[in-house]
């Protein structure tokens, strides 16, 4: 106990805030994880909804999602640019297109069998043009020349073999071989010596449910013949269940993790009774294919036993319930090729997610997806255990046990904990990203009004900031003391409100719109110059060059993207912001270290930084420098990195952090020289005293032109892209000046952004996994809230942004900490660390 009230009294209010949250949200998530339930009836099965199917056999909820890929979702509202379609979407999980190369490897030397009338005849081409469209389309026009439809079919590319099996009743001789050849477990988890002596069973089943034919063709027994045809198959749908069961009951014996699909379990799934669009059938069609007679039999097969219901893909008439004179072709019946290829998706996602799913984070797919051991995350669990029950408070202890350092590396561990939890396990959802125009200009609008909404006043010592550590303060202090044209707190209000914009644009998938890429591209470049300013204005000030410094700003800038690549499978180099920060102050380093007694003087700083420009501009763009550095970083670090995106992110900026370096100058010299009060007097710049009225003009109006100039004249990204590194200069310059024009607004700052500047590197960062997910390619999201009012729906946002802001504040608080203790050895052992860590990792 008096453990636990050191602890509690010893904790900041930031530390109590997000822990509290976090504490909510983990109760919230576990408890909807293992909620219990059943299936319940429900009289109209077409629209039944997700809620419905839970497994009772576990008495679990949906752990892998496999449910909601099967029962449930949505088409997008966005149009995909490649195919020109919308995409399907289920309920609470991310779904994949699955590629030929991808399709290949999860079924070579496996057989996916169709089975059932011409609909399921559909998919079994749309399946076989995903293998191989050409060949598809050749075989297709043969079948259709000879006239030959009621036939069974095959199809075979590199060891995948496609079978239909024309059973339109399901009570064929063909296919009742294929199910008694079925097994649910694969042949690599029995014994081999059985699997010989017996037809090797089908990866997947897919059957067709009768009941079209039932009702066109079956008179007033239509009813008698479609529950035969299903009985025929409820066997097998058991078996299949029972056999899944006892795989997830034994996981860890079987060989899932090192031998990839050759331990997928079997699949048999059974396809609903389509509904068809009504409106589009013919007259004797209509008279015997109606509405009555279809839900008659979709009800039947919601009342299926729970182990076999589960089985049912009703997702399929979800896909064309809302729109279906737009998924149905004119006959009615049979649907678009785009709807076809979306349901053969939902089967391959059903069975090919696992088990690879999440060892590749390339692999962006939630749905029907099992996870993998983390035995990092379980010894950070029990090491932060220890942190938190042990936490003297005597201040003559060594430092590296003193409270402040163990709740650094505390805060620091249940950081990468919650990363792991929200993006390397399935304990919150993901769904896809969509970019609504209004919604988007709102809420950032909103941002911005809101921003203005506390002001705080910039005196000669630092305000107090919770987080921040008593050397940062002094630091901050100083700085504002010797000048106020872009004073500390000008720099982080500045970047504060870039990054308000910069999460808002990266959570409502806004880089697909070229006219907010362009202005965010301005806003990137913009933090790019205020940190070569902040490093610049630091070194020409205190004229330390000292490896210990270095080491600091390293630290600080790489701490937690190097961490992060343990704890999520991930490369130092996903995180490219950090990179390309570290590579920028290196290179001014490098260059005002050389020739220091030069930078004091403006021309021969000029001239130095005009060389390391050109230098710096070759090394980036001339293909083979930064393949030979990353080439070497590889084999001594064992540091991985994608070249082209790495070169692509630095050439984008490789002429603004430069511009920062000579206005840092600039300001420097004239608070050094007799001419300081022509610059400040006051506190405020009187060299734009005689021409005030100018400057406004100018700045506005270049403003006004660069972005008329670039939203009207640059139609693609790749037109921008090629123009930015010389233009971005306007922009930037503009918007500074603007900002110490109004001598009052000068001596004032914005607090909440400048709260979110502070830590906007770490926000940065963050937002890959506890505010987005999936590499910050998908929204992150407690389930159930997604279809829910929009009271609920904010509160849910506002939770994990609260606990997002927080966590980041937090760990920008231990990296100082842990900075202020480190030295030049320190830091050495920590890159032997990291190289020991990729070495064992890797």
């Amino acid at each position: 106990m008096t453990q636990l009230r050191r602890l509690a009294a010893s904790w900041h209010p930031l530390s109590s805030v997000t822990y509290s949250t976090l504490f909510l949200l983990l109760l919230w998530t576990t408890a909807q994880r293992f909620t219990t339930g059943t299936v319940p009836h429900h009289p109209s099965p077409s629209r039944l909804s997700l809620s419905a199917y839970i497994d009772v056999t576990t008495g679990q909820g949906d752990p892998s999602r496999c449910r909601a890929l099967l029962t449930d979702g949505t088409w997008s509202p966005s149009v995909n640019s490649r195919h020109d379609v919308q995409q399907w979407e289920p309920n609470g999980c991310r779904m994949v297109e699955y590629s030929t190369n991808a399709m290949r490897d999860c079924l070579t030397g496996r057989k996916f069998v169709l089975a059932g009338d011409s609909t399921i005849r559909q998919m079994f081409w749309a399946a076989a043009r995903k293998l191989d469209p050409k060949l598809a389309a050749a075989e297709l026009r043969e079948i259709v020349a000879a006239d030959e439809k009621h036939q069974d079919l095959s199809f075979n590319v590199e060891g995948v073999r496609l079978e239909f099996i024309w059973d339109p009743w399901l009570n064929s001789t063909t296919l009742k071989d294929r199910l008694e050849a079925f097994h649910a477990l694969p042949s690599a988890s029995r014994e081999a010596t059985l699997v010989k002596k017996e037809e090797e069973s089908p990866a997947l089943i897919l059957l067709g449910s009768p009941g079209l034919w039932a009702a066109r063709y079956g008179g007033d027994d239509y009813m008698t013949l479609f529950k035969d045809g299903i009985d025929t198959v409820s066997t097998y749908l058991s078996l299949a269940s029972e056999g899944i069961t006892a795989r997830s009951s034994a996981l860890s014996a079987l060989p899932n993790w090192d031998h990839e699909y050759s331990s997928t379990p079997n699949h048999i799934l059974l396809t609903p009774v389509q509904v068809p669009a009504y409106s589009a059938l013919t007259h004797k069609r209509t008279e015997t294919i109606t509405p009555e007679r279809i839900d008659e039999m979709n009800d039947y097969l919601s009342h299926l036993p729970a182990n076999q219901i589960s089985h049912v893909v009703w997702a399929f008439n979800r896909m064309t319930e809302k729109k279906p004179s737009k998924s149905f072709g004119s006959d009615g019946l049979h649907v678009e090729d785009n709807v076809a290829e979306r349901k053969v998706d939902i089967v391959l996602n059903s069975h090919c997610n696992n088990p690879v799913g999440l060892n590749d984070r390339s692999f962006k797919g939630t749905c029907c997806v099992e996870e993998s051991p983390n035995y990092f995350f379980n010894f950070a669990l029990v090491l932060l255990c220890a942190v938190m029950l042990y936490t003297p408070r005597a201040q003559s202890i060594p430092k590296l046990i003193r409270p402040e350092f163990l709740a650094a590396t505390r805060d620091i561990l249940v950081t990468l904990a919650w990363c792991w939890i929200c993006d390397g396990t399935l304990q919150l959802s993901k769904v896809e990203r969509h970019y609504r125009q209004g919604p988007f200009v709102a809420v950032c609008l909103f941002w911005l009004v809101g921003s203005f909404s506390v002001l705080h006043k910039i005196v000669g010592s630092a305000v107090e900031i919770p987080w921040s550590t008593k050397e940062w303060k002094k630091e901050v202090a100083s700085h504002n003391e010797e000048h106020k044209f872009l004073s500390r707190d000008q720099t982080d209000e500045i970047k504060g409100l870039m990054q308000g914009i910069i999460l808002l644009y990266h959570f409502n998938y806004a880089s697909q719109t070229l006219w907010v890429y362009k202005i965010v591209r301005v806003l990137i470049s913009m933090y790019f110059f205020l940190s070569a300013y902040g490093h610049t204005l630091y070194l020409l000030r205190t004229n330390d060059y000292s490896f210990k410094r270095v080491a600091v700003v390293l630290f600080r800038v790489n701490a937690l993207s190097a961490l992060l690549p343990f704890m999520m499978g991930t490369s130092y180099s996903s995180y490219y912001f950090a990179p390309a920060v570290t590579f920028y102050y290196l290179v001014i380093y490098i260059m005002l270290r050389t020739l220091k007694e030069s930078n004091y003087d403006p021309w021969p700083l000029a001239m130095k930084v005009l060389v390391t420009a050109s230098f710096t501009s070759m090394f980036i763009t001339t293909p083979g420098f930064l393949e030979m550095t990353t080439d070497i970083l590889r084999t001594v670090f064992r540091m991985t990195f994608d070249v082209y995106e790495l070169r692509f992110r630095l050439a984008l900026d490789r002429y603004i952090v430069f511009v920062g370096v000579m206005v840092a100058s600039l300001v420097h010299t004239v608070t050094l020289t007799d001419a300081r009060e022509v610059f400040t007097s006051k506190g405020s710049p009187r060299l734009f005293d005689s021409g005030r009225p100018r400057f406004w003009v100018v700045c506005s109006a270049g403003l006004v032109l660069f972005f008329f100039f670039t939203q009207s004249g640059l139609s693609s990204k790749q037109s921008y892209n090629a123009a930015h590194p010389y233009i971005s200069w306007i922009p930037v310059l503009a918007m500074i000046t603007l900002r110490n024009l109004y001598t009052p607004a000068q001596n004032v700052f914005l607090a909440i952004p400048a709260a979110l500047g502070r830590i906007s590197l770490e926000t940065y960062i963050l937002q890959y996994h506890i505010w987005l997910g999936g590499d910050a390619t998908a929204r992150l999201t407690l389930g159930g809230f997604e279809n829910s009012s929009y009271p609920l729906f904010l509160i849910e946002k506002a939770l994990i942004t609260t606990l997002f802001v927080g966590m980041a504040a937090l760990m920008h608080r231990a990296t100082r900490t842990l900075a202020h203790t480190l030295s030049g050895l320190g830091f050495l052992v920590f890159l032997a660390a990291l190289w020991v860590g990729n070495l064992m990792y890797t």
